[in-house]
């Protein structure tokens, strides 16, 4: 069972173009499933029945897993099981009544602009470093991209003269427009950060680490935590704040909901729409303030 497993995945990197964390996760849930079916002396897909299914959707529940888990791990294996059916190994999809629980969707953390700002404001010198990081943030906030898109942006991929940046993700290509802070500090750091951060060796990396290699997505947090620390601000910032934090602010400037949507890269308008909630409840919390109960 477990080469299915691989083959599916391995089918998934040829013909979705998956990133290596989504490799990663499809891997470890249908292997938990392979694990929990092993244990149950079902060894063959095709011995693989509904009632082995559910159980295990009541075993996922027993462990502890949150919803968001358990949906994520039901997507995978509904993904294996269509995937099954249509290479002829099994007959039926046994997997087709298999529900997700409802997920209660939470308003992303975003920061004030006031203290996007503050952290904006630190890395200010001519360094190599602080010149890549300075343009790192400020290209963040600028287009909302994820942090993925951002340690794997090649120098071809920005043009600093019209303002634009384009990406390549996951197959999906999208262009997305530099405000001026983002292009002053993307001139800046690339007359006088990026060569010397390389130490002389070619790449077409654009945002190289101390080493001259590609950065790590961790080592990415790391450096927006770095400079939230030094900005002395209480409330947690991650790079993943900073894109909450871009929608958000385009929506309190007036921005149109379906542009927002695009730039972020949602396939659905309502994953988009759960930022209006908190435009909404900054908007309640700002007219309590102002009048206050008696």
């Amino acid at each position: 069972m477990e080469n299915k497993v691989l083959e599916y995945v391995e089918y998934l990197k040829k013909t979705k173009g998956i990133s290596l964390n989504t490799e990663m996760a499809y891997r470890r849930d249908l292997m938990k499933l392979v694990k929990y079916l092993d244990a149950q002396n079902v060894s063959d897909v095709t011995q693989i029945t509904v009632t082995n299914l559910n159980s295990y959707m009541l075993y996922m529940e027993k462990q502890g897993l949150t919803n968001t888990t358990i949906s994520r791990n039901v997507a995978s294996i509904k993904g294996f099981f269509q995937y099954l059916v249509r290479e002829g190994i099994l007959a039926e999809d046994v997997s087709s009544t298999l529900t997700s629980p409802k997920i209660e969707r939470r308003a992303p953390k975003s920061a004030s602009k006031e203290d996007v700002k503050k952290v904006l404001a630190v890395p200010n010198g001519k360094t190599p470093k602080l010149l890549r990081d300075k343009a790192m943030i400020e290209l963040l906030y600028s287009t909302g991209i994820m942090v993925e898109e951002l340690v794997g942006l090649k120098v071809g991929d920005i043009n600093t003269e019209l303002g634009y940046l384009q990406c390549h993700f996951e197959g999906n290509q999208n262009a997305y427009p530099l405000d001026r802070q983002a292009q002053k500090a993307m001139n800046a750091y690339l007359r006088g950060g990026r060569d010397k951060l390389l130490k002389g060796t070619e790449s077409d990396i654009l945002f190289p680490n101390i080493s001259g290699k590609k950065m790590s997505r961790q080592g990415f947090w790391k450096i927006v935590k770095h400079y939230q620390e030094m900005a002395q601000i209480d409330k947690d910032i991650t790079p993943h704040t900073l894109r909450h934090s871009f929608a958000v602010h385009l929506l309190e400037n007036g921005a149109d909901l379906r542009a927002i949507q695009e730039m972020l890269g949602h396939a659905d308008i309502s994953s988009t729409q759960i930022y209006t909630h908190v435009v909404k409840k900054q908007l309640r919390d700002i007219y309590q303030k102002a009048h206050p109960r008696a």
